[in-house]
């Protein structure tokens, strides 16, 4: 760690030496056609390559207009007033000081100006790959959840409830720019309710600033809302349709209302998918010189059901401070009717078989507030204070039917179980956040928070027996928890010169958690406080050329539902299981990546300590039962190394491609027997888009990963192939969108563990979705003159993480 912080000290002093380069002026003037002065334009500086904006200024009454300290580069001058057609100047290039030829501006029909353009679906910046959703075809009437599965460096594991990035899990979801605070498993159920029609982009974001919670090792992912750009009363709605091997279909709409100081904006977003599931499962050990087999099918009609309302309103108290509330909230409810047949063998003979009949529902309510108030004291002083108030509720019932039969598969006897469990978590966070900058090359932002949790879990496991519902008190269990964090950060940003910038940031964390149980009492005590440094440093060589460095340690806590002891079943023998002891992982990461053009390359290593990893397999010999839970890891030692860039193949024909390799080791113990596992990783996605006239445009994309890790079980290669075509019809006609999500029913999940030394040999496989074809219309209504909502955001992004189904 030292030497890390001598090589950046060094790193420090060299790029302040750096001599950086004198800037330019621009100036001229804009002219009617007559010659005569054009008053108070609009002045633009553009960049040719993509038409993003450097500078903007206004014209004086003379119709002149001047710029200074312009870096050399390739640059275009662009002239638009109200009632005139706009006026760009020839492309050139800036390395000396230019007077731009006189811009004349025509008096045209327009009553507005217009800028449109294209955005790759996928943009690699500094600190995040942005992924621009409401530009895809094939993304458009899918999930959140969907598109995610096919980004660049992204795994979600639905039956882990997971999410990792670049081979690390520990992710922190946000919307529109604050943590979400959802369980990661109640997350992973949002997210396939979240219509994709409702979501302008995604942001990957691998190193985080100080200003953001310490908790998640692999970043954040933030996803942006609609909440229109262009208000007044405006809007859009969209609706889908579609077929997989059962009816699936996504439905959203979102507005936005301005009148005097009041803003009124929502979303809301309905999902229907009836696809159905094939899970299997197998394990194998050795019992008394015995080779103990058992293997379980299973077809699960599965429906799944989510509304999501997202709604708020600003009130602009005076020309400084506005404040407002946020209202959210969700109901999901996933149901499943299973069929599942087990089979036990020894030595290869069957044994046994057991079918059995198996009905879930897993039914999630969500209810949030926040309360908002920002004050400007100047430009360059603010202040947020945030406070929110979360409720969740998770009802997960379960009914079994299991027919025993001998190893001639004559029938012996049924027996019926049932299992409840019924979560409530509420949380309460406030944040206070304040940011000054001194001067035009300084910049400070600090700020506390506050967030309280607590949980109630009941889980009771019961057998009918004699006509009367019997406790199974090994597998009965009430607990509580209570956790309070309290932080504090502080984060600078300087420009050392026009070329070279550091950010760094310091925040404190103090946790304090306990957990009671029924049966064991107190079985968490924990207090806790860390340290969580970020460092970040950036140069630009030239306009095309450019490096960043960043370190950052971070930190990933237990989930509330896997902290919880409980009991799922999947079959007689084999359960899915809370975990008491499971402490938090701390990483340490640093980052470099080299950015030449819109090309990216990047290098990252990363060291976390007592990595959470879920899923995980265990067997209890004494009772022959397969758990799956979360269990810490000894370490994660992962290194990474990716390459983007798009390719413009034709004038109709673009490109993106994002490559990545992953090297893990990881280590762990099986009943105090030490594992240590390494693996290289390659994974690739390209996606194409095609520009075949004005109105229809078409896309193909793909991705491919290699087998890879899962905490201790390994994986196999997975691909799928997406493709879609799009039509326009005008400018107030919407738009039609068809898809064909996974074109060769590719997608799904297969592996397991293999360690003979520690008597475990499974193999597992899960297929949670399927070729679906879809159809999709989104249309925008209203008026989209006025001016934009405010982006709301609020406190409790972290806490709603937390929240984790089963």
């Amino acid at each position: 760690m030292c030497r890390l912080l001598f090589v950046i000290t060094l790193f420090i002093f060299n790029c302040m030496n750096i001599s950086g380069q004198e800037g330019y002026a621009i100036s001229g003037d804009v002219k009617v056609r007559n010659g005569e002065p054009l008053p108070f334009a609009n002045i633009l500086i553009l960049k040719p390559a993509d038409s993003s904006l450097v500078e903007g200024s206004i014209a004086d009454e003379n119709g002149a207009y001047q710029f200074s300290s312009l870096p050399k580069g390739n640059y275009l001058i662009m002239a638009s007033l109200v009632g005139f057609e706009s006026s760009y100047s020839p492309e050139f290039t800036l390395i000396a000081d230019r007077v731009i030829e006189s811009l004349i501006l025509i008096e045209g029909q327009l009553d507005e100006v217009q800028i449109q353009g294209t955005k790759p679906l996928y943009q690699q910046k500094i600190d995040r790959m942005v992924i621009n959703v409401e530009n895809s075809i094939v993304s458009a009437g899918s999930s959140a959840l969907e598109i995610l599965e096919r980004s660049p460096g992204v795994l979600v594991n639905r039956q882990s409830n997971s999410i990792s990035i670049v081979g690390k899990e520990g992710v922190v979801v946000m919307i529109n720019g604050k943590n979400s605070y959802v369980p990661i498993s109640s997350l992973i159920q949002m997210l396939e309710g979240m219509s994709s029609d409702n979501i302008v982009s995604i942001e990957l974001i691998t190193t985080p600033p100080a200003n953001l919670d310490a908790e998640g090792n692999a970043g954040y992912i933030n996803i942006i809302l609609k909440e229109r750009t262009d208000v007044g009363l405006n809007g859009s709605i969209s609706i889908a349709a579609g077929y997989s091997n059962a009816f699936v279909t996504t439905n959203s709409a979102n507005f936005n209302y301005r009148r005097g100081k009041f803003n009124l904006f929502g979303n809301y977003s309905f999902s229907l998918n009836e696809t159905d599931q094939i899970f299997k499962v197998s394990r194998q050990y050795t019992e008394d010189g015995d080779l103990i087999g058992s293997s379980t099918y299973s077809d699960r009609d599965a429906r799944q059901r989510n509304h999501n309302v997202r709604t708020g309103m600003d009130y602009q108290v005076s020309e400084k401070t506005i404040m407002g509330v946020l209202l959210t909230g969700y109901s999901n409810r996933w149901t499943m009717n299973a069929d599942n047949e087990n089979i036990n063998t020894r030595n290869g003979n069957p044994e046994s078989y057991i079918n059995l009949e198996n009905y879930e529902l897993n039914y999630w309510k969500h209810f949030g507030a926040n309360f908002n108030i920002s004050h400007d004291f100047t430009d360059d002083k603010s202040l947020d204070f945030n406070l929110d108030y979360l409720y969740y509720k998770d009802d997960n019932p379960n009914d079994y039917l299991n027919s025993y039969f001998d190893e001639n598969q004559f029938f012996e006897s049924d027996s019926i179980a049932r299992s409840t469990k019924l979560t409530p978590i509420k949380t309460f966070v406030g944040a206070l956040d304040y940011s000054t900058k001194p001067n035009e090359k300084f910049k400070i932002e600090t700020g506390l928070k506050l967030a309280i949790s607590n949980f109630e879990n009941d889980v009771a496991v019961e057998n009918l027996i004699t006509d009367n519902w019997v406790e199974d008190p090994s597998l009965t269990n009430k607990s509580d928890l209570d956790e309070s964090i309290y932080a504090g950060y502080i984060s600078t940003e300087y420009s050392i010169n026009d070329k070279t910038g550091a950010k760094v940031g310091l925040r404190y964390e103090y946790t304090n958690s306990k957990l009671d149980t029924d049966t064991q009492g107190r079985v968490v005590d924990r207090q806790y406080g860390e340290w969580f440094p970020t460092i970040y440093f950036s140069h630009s060589f030239n306009d095309t050329l450019s490096m960043n460095l960043s370190y950052s340690r971070r930190i990933t806590r237990p989930t509330f539902n896997n902290l919880a002891p409980f009991v799922i079943l999947f079959d007689p023998n084999t359960f899915i299981s809370g975990n008491a002891s499971l402490q938090p992982a701390i990483s340490n990461a640093v980052r470099y990546s080299v950015n030449y053009k819109s090309a990216v390359f990047s290098l990252e290593y990363t060291n976390e300590d007592s990595s959470i990893a879920n899923f995980q397999e265990r067997l209890d010999e004494e009772t022959g039962r397969l758990i799956f839970e979360a269990s810490n890891l000894d370490y994660t030692r992962t290194f990474g190394a990716s390459l983007s860039f798009p390719w413009k193949v034709a004038s109709w024909w673009r490109m993106q491609n994002n490559f990545i390799y992953i090297r893990q080791k990881v280590r762990a113990f099986y009943y105090e027997d030490p594992i240590e596992l390494s693996l290289g990783n390659f994974s690739f996605n390209i996606s194409n888009s095609y520009n075949i006239s004005e109105n229809w445009s078409a896309e193909l994309s793909g991705f491919y990963t290699s087998e890879g890790f899962s905490g201790t079980a390994k994986y196999d290669a997975f691909y799928r192939v997406d493709s879609g075509v799009s039509k326009k019809f005008g400018e107030n006609g919407g738009t039609l969108k068809f898809s064909v999500r996974d074109i060769f029913d590719s997608f799904e999940f297969s592996g397991g563990t293999d360690n003979p030394e520690q008597n475990l040999l499974t193999r597992n496989f899960f297929d949670f979705s399927a070729r679906t074809f879809l159809l999709t219309y989104t249309r925008n209504f209203g008026n989209r003159k006025l001016k934009s909502s405010r982006n709301r955001e609020t406190g409790a992004e972290e806490e709603r993480r937390r929240v984790s189904e089963q």
